[in-house]
């Protein structure tokens, strides 16, 4: 009896050892951000400098996400980020994902929108401007979706606080709208309005454009 005791005691401090020296993997905060870029958009196709000029704009953001491949495997870490996000302030802070250090490749950071009561997932406001006619102009997403910046390696340190700033670059969101386009847009109220229902020839150009219109830099 007591070498079986000796034994059970001896098991017991292994097991012991054992999950002592198990560590948690070590995490950093990364840190999501936001701004927008070229505003102003020249118009395919156009021969009388008809162009597009952003001036305002919001996103109601609901989720933040990074995506990527460590050691071949696919991986994803993501965060609530319910706000509402002024596109035009200078840089706006989404919201902390939680990743743990080491290599990773194939990077997709990614802002998910979605419309929130009666207020679109995105919306961006300006002027189209043709042969001196300005024209107001909205446009409203009316679906959620995952705008994606890419990058193709980053290795995160323990202990580091990396900030992932996304540039949007709206004068790419019109690409493939021509002047034709926007001249025989539906107007109401003096206002172009661009979205699921009204216009949504543009809209689905604009669409599709805008998944893609990001580019990210990841910075101390």
């Amino acid at each position: 009896m007591k070498t079986n005791k000796l034994v059970l005691a001896f098991s017991s401090i292994a097991l012991l050892s054992l999950f002592s020296c198990t560590k948690d993997p070590v995490t950093t905060g990364l840190t999501f951000q936001v701004r927008n870029t070229a505003a102003v958009a020249p118009i395919d196709g156009s021969i009388t400098g008809a162009a597009v000029q952003w001036t305002a704009g919001f996103a109601n953001t609901a989720e933040i996400k990074f995506k990527a491949k460590n050691n071949n495997v696919k991986i994803e870490y993501k965060s609530e980020a319910q706000q509402r996000v002024n596109l035009f302030s200078t840089i706006s802070t989404l919201g902390v994902v939680t990743v743990p250090a080491g290599t990773y490749e194939e990077l997709e950071f990614e802002m998910d929108v979605k419309p929130v009561a009666t207020e679109a997932a995105l919306q961006l406001t300006g002027t189209y401007t043709n042969v001196g006619i300005v024209t107001a102009l909205v446009f409203k997403l009316n679906t959620s979706l995952g705008i994606e910046s890419k990058k193709s390696n980053i290795t995160i340190a323990e202990g580091s606080s990396l900030k992932a700033l996304t540039t949007l670059n709206f004068s790419l969101i019109t690409a493939g709208v021509t002047a034709s386009m926007f001249n025989n847009a539906t107007v109401t109220n003096n206002t172009i309005e661009i979205s699921a229902t009204v216009n949504s020839n543009i809209y689905e150009i604009m669409l599709n454009n805008l998944s893609a219109c990001g580019g990210v830099e990841v910075s101390d």
